[in-house]
């Protein structure tokens, strides 16, 4: 069977089909998935059964369900509303997809979130945030919903920065320290966009989804990169335009972790993985009135490059330890 390599949130993903607006690439090194269409039928057929109550269950932004259940035999099954399931199996290097019609939606929700759940299954961290590139490393911008994160990330990207992940930041602990992995082209956005932004400047559109833009940015980077600027987005009525530096501790960072886990040994590595992260990027709080435009909340997120420490490799800081 003819497989279509991509590569997205640190995985080599193999698919027997096109995956709409992304560009093929190849990573050997990375953990592998492998991406494959099936029927309803055959699916079910090949679903071990519930083995207990579901393991998650959210609300995404179209208004559909996305539900994550345990199977007997070990595997995964994701059901997205009545419009799509996925089935992992056991040993997490297959997916089945059975999409129930047509459609770029059901693309959407395995792009966006079921891929991004496998990363953290596979054994990366994550966070729920927007994320671009630039020169001197990825700039993450976290906050609720509502809070402007797309906004910001537009204006940033209208200065020449590049996207990196429009939803879901997927981290690594290594050798040198944490680095990030860039998720995929895609971006969620309002169907109609705030005079002047023109959404062909930063993408192609492949559809309008439930009142949504889905578009594949036109730059977007392709490998890993350290992470220079932690940003938590506050934005409301009677709010300052402020921007500060907040104390080198990752409390701030959790109520935007993804995939937590009981396991004691998963909880000890996430806690090295953001105490390492916070020491080589700044963490900034960053406030807003509802008045304040888009490009003054971009110009403090540039100047506060000078503000975070210069990124420091783990070797290096082994080094500094000792003597």
């Amino acid at each position: 069977m003819m497989r279509t390599r991509y590569v997205a949130f640190g995985l080599q993903l193999r698919s027997s089909f096109a995956l709409a607006g992304m560009t093929p690439g190849v990573a050997p090194e990375l953990p592998s998935l492998g991406l494959d269409l099936t029927s309803l039928q055959e699916l079910q057929l090949a679903w071990g059964g519930l083995s207990g109550p579901p393991e998650w269950r959210g609300r995404l932004g179209d208004g559909l369900d996305l539900t994550i259940e345990r199977g007997a035999a070990g595997d995964l099954l994701f059901t997205y509303g009545d419009r799509a399931r996925f089935l992992l199996d056991a040993g997490e290097r297959r997916l089945d997809c059975a999409p129930s019609h047509t459609g770029l939606d059901w693309q959407r929700a395995l792009i966006s979130k079921v891929i991004p759940a496998i990363s953290v299954m596979r054994g990366y961290e994550a966070l729920h945030a927007a994320a671009v590139d630039s020169p001197e490393g990825v700039v993450a911008i976290m906050g609720p919903s509502g809070a402007g994160k797309s906004t910001l990330s537009i204006e940033l990207l209208g200065r020449g920065r590049a996207l990196f992940a429009d939803d879901v930041l997927t981290l690594e602990d290594t050798v040198t320290g944490v680095c990030a992995h860039p998720g995929t082209p895609h971006m969620n956005l309002a169907e109609t966009l705030p005079s002047p932004v023109d959404p062909q400047s930063l993408g192609g559109t492949l559809g309008i989804l439930d009142g949504e833009r889905w578009l594949a940015a036109h730059t977007m980077t392709d490998h890993p990169r350290p992470v220079r600027i932690l940003c938590v987005l506050e934005r409301g009525p009677g709010l300052p335009l402020e921007l500060h530096t907040l104390p080198t501790n990752p409390l701030p960072l959790a109520p935007y972790m993804l995939g937590l886990s009981t396991d004691p040994e998963r909880k000890r590595s996430r806690f090295r993985l953001y105490a390492d992260l916070i020491e080589s990027a700044g963490l900034v709080r960053l406030t807003a009135g509802l008045e304040h435009r888009p490009e003054q909340l971009a110009d403090l997120v540039e100047e506060s490059f000078a503000r975070a420490p210069e990124p420091v490799a783990r070797a290096e800081r082994m080094v500094e330890g000792i003597a």
